[in-house]
């Protein structure tokens, strides 16, 4: 006995059942294949671009996710404000680094998992005598430098709404507060950790500088938001897993070392 070796051979309803599985993988393959739109904004040491290279902690964090879920993705930069636009839009998968706000929710779907965190912390010259342990009040009679708009929550900010610290330097960006700290300008520089410390090593005052523990405040926590318009439930449970697999196995940890060589 032959068996039947050709479709012109098979029986029209059963082409019909055999060619659905066909088709269904079909349809599943070409949709794990398809590239996810990120979009992110330039926050070093998180993100940035460098010889048109997207690049940064958060970055590349995102990109070895991805890489792990076998999810190509191409990652646009924008600023924050349009990324968000694009996000409420559903014109972008996803977007990072972005911190957890309610009035977000409409658009965007937060994992269980951050991303990336950055506490507040003081800096002084390394040859500074001074100290602190958590009491803002014995630090009042030195004079602080500050990032010019920048965010340092709630326990920062109080002190100087509340007058107990008067006297501010302002800078651009960190990386001026640092140069400033080293130039001796003002007695203490304060901003997120891992950018006050990228921006020390990229303007060569890594040795200048020194932390004060412990830290100030809790700061920047951040995540990878996907968009409730185009995100795979599956998708989002499956990166939760890897990026806990990824602290697991020390992956995390050494990105965090790329970019800064104290932690």
């Amino acid at each position: 006995m032959r068996f039947m070796t050709s479709w012109h051979h098979i029986p029209a309803y059963l082409s019909r059942f055999t060619a659905l599985p066909l088709a269904f993988f079909a349809m599943q393959s070409a949709h794990a294949s398809e590239t996810l739109q990120l979009v992110t904004a330039s926050l070093p040491p998180f993100s940035f671009e460098e010889n048109g290279q997207a690049r940064g902690i958060a970055v590349d964090l995102v990109k070895e996710a991805f890489v792990r879920l076998r999810k190509p993705v191409k990652i646009s930069y924008l600023p924050m404000t349009r990324a968000q636009t694009e996000m409420a839009k559903g014109k972008a998968d996803a977007v990072f680094p972005l911190a957890f706000k309610e009035e977000r929710l409409s658009y965007i779907i937060y994992p269980k998992e951050k991303l990336v965190e950055d506490r507040i912390s003081f800096f002084v010259r390394t040859d500074s005598p001074i100290r602190y342990d958590g009491n803002l009040d014995k630090l009042k009679q030195y004079s602080f430098g500050i990032e010019r708009g920048a965010v340092y929550g709630p326990v920062f900010t109080a002190a100087l709404q509340n007058k107990l610290i008067t006297k501010t330097d302002e800078a651009a960006t960190q990386a001026q507060n640092v140069t400033k700290l080293a130039g001796r300008r003002f007695d203490i520089a304060v901003g997120p950790r891992l950018v006050m410390l990228y921006s020390a090593d990229v303007t060569g005052n890594g040795s200048a500088i020194r932390e004060l523990k412990p830290s100030v405040d809790q700061g920047l926590v951040a995540f990878l938001g996907f968009s409730r318009v185009r995100a795979e439930t599956g998708l989002i449970r499956r990166y939760e897993k890897v990026m806990q697999e990824m602290r697991r196995d020390g992956t995390y940890d050494h990105i965090l070392r790329q970019y800064t060589q104290r932690q």
